[in-house]
């Protein structure tokens, strides 16, 4: 696998380097200045710059398990916190986009932590970290019914999760202010990467609609 990124690496010299050499030369010498960022899941099948069919320089990416915003107070926001820092204060980007996905894995992690604990099922936690990092979406479920005959269980539990990131963009004070002066505004997106199908976050509700193109 190494082996065929370093090729990949050989390719884009070639090609698109060759063909945008002027626009990372740019890059390299006057910086960056996204006007977008995206806070996405690190699952592999999620990739926003072919999503978006975006380049170098376009996108302030930041990704983690599940696509988590902890709150503001929260004491594991220090990563994400200054990443949104640096985006809203420095960089000043005009949109904020969660990127939630379907069949994520970390939210299904956090579904079972959820039934163990109302099951009362006392079970070996055999990793580190995530567990307690998902368990910060925990407040995001807390009114969804976990019905195993419930068909729409995942996607409702995966566009909640995005819904409490979303929120929790409000709490940071600086990132607030910018949304009220707008300068800034935020979405809450979910992909089915299945049917190529992107839903967003209705305007003055919580319920998802998917785009029309």
């Amino acid at each position: 696998m190494v082996e065929k990124l370093v090729n990949g690496f050989k390719n884009f010299r070639k090609s698109y380097f060759e063909k945008r050499s002027k626009v990372l030369q740019q890059l390299a010498e006057k910086g960056q200045s996204p006007q977008t960022m995206v806070i996405c899941c690190a699952d592999s099948r999620v990739e926003p710059s072919i999503l978006f069919g975006t380049g170098p320089g376009d996108l302030f990416v930041v990704r983690n398990v599940a696509n988590l915003v902890p709150p503001f107070t929260s004491k594991d926001n220090v990563s994400i916190g200054s990443a949104l820092e640096y985006a809203v204060k420095i960089l000043r980007v005009k949109d904020i986009i969660v990127l939630g996905h379907a069949h994520c894995g970390g939210v299904a992690a956090l579904c079972k932590s959820i039934n163990n604990d109302k099951e009362g099922e006392i079970t070996d936690n055999l990793t580190d970290f995530i567990k307690s990092w998902v368990d910060i979406a925990k407040p995001a479920l807390s009114k969804v019914y976990f019905d195993h005959k419930d068909e729409n269980i995942e996607v409702n539990s995966e566009r909640a999760v995005v819904l409490y990131s979303y929120n929790n963009l409000l709490t940071y004070p600086w990132l607030n202010d910018a949304v009220n002066e707008n300068s800034l505004e935020i979405h809450a997106w979910w992909l089915d990467f299945k049917s190529v199908m992107l839903w967003k976050k209705a305007q003055g509700s919580d319920a998802f609609m998917p785009m029309e193109f």
